[in-house]
């Protein structure tokens, strides 16, 4: 970021994150949160009008990989590289997603007269340098739950695995995205231990009620 991170930090001061891996509900909790406290949500949603109006400045100059975006119509050569080759592609990107800065920009701007939450992704990295340790919380899945057949019930999600079924060898394509799940999980489990944020760790016993409790409780509201 060119910005300061103390500017940034002072100019989020109404702005609550919710970062972790996947399939630890950040999204059905900010919707909760938003539903309770009367919050702005705002999501990372590709089909956002925030998204849209992204898309429609980026630049090769600026923001070389989402403007290069095409849709995928090769299933079959996306879903059959390795694992390797799927971390060198996410290597290549870098931490700082192209997004990030636009979607910084759209938060300062709602939380000036609203408070704000939401789940976009931003590097746990960068978020520890831009907000506050009572601004941030951190959910997790335990890792045993995240895997492809979990993250597929979610009705938006479901397309992911239908897809993978439908291809050649679908048990080697889903074994390797379950190692991709587990290598993301393995590393936000580190940054969240290195950067000392408060989480929750969500088991199958936990409930939206119990979450939403402890969410209250550590962002003081």
């Amino acid at each position: 970021m060119n910005i300061a991170e103390n500017i940034l930090k002072n100019s989020l001061q109404n702005v609550y994150f919710l970062a972790g891996t996947a399939l630890a509900g950040k999204t059905t909790m900010a919707e909760a949160l938003a539903e309770e406290h009367d919050f702005v949500f705002f999501s990372e949603d590709w089909n956002s009008d925030s998204m849209k109006e992204y898309r429609s400045i980026c630049s090769e100059t600026y923001q070389p990989f989402t403007s290069k975006k095409k849709t995928t119509t090769d299933w079959e050569a996306f879903f059959g590289r390795t694992v390797d080759e799927f971390l060198q592609e996410r290597a290549g990107r870098g931490e700082n997603d192209e997004y990030i800065e636009f979607a910084i920009i759209e938060l300062i701007k709602l939380s000036i007269n609203n408070k704000v939450i939401t789940d976009i992704y931003i590097p746990i990295s960068l978020l520890a340098k831009i907000s506050d340790y009572n601004r941030i919380a951190c959910l997790l899945a335990a890792p045993e739950l995240v895997n492809c057949e979990n993250y597929s019930k979610r009705e938006s999600h479901k397309a992911f695995l239908d897809c993978i079924l439908s291809l050649n060898e679908p048990d080697k394509k889903i074994a390797i995205q379950d190692e991709l799940f587990r290598i993301e999980t393995e590393k936000i489990y580190d940054e969240v231990r290195q950067y000392n944020l408060f989480n929750i760790i969500r088991t199958e016993q936990s409930t939206v009620e119990e979450t939403l409790e402890k969410l209250e409780e550590h962002f003081n509201l």
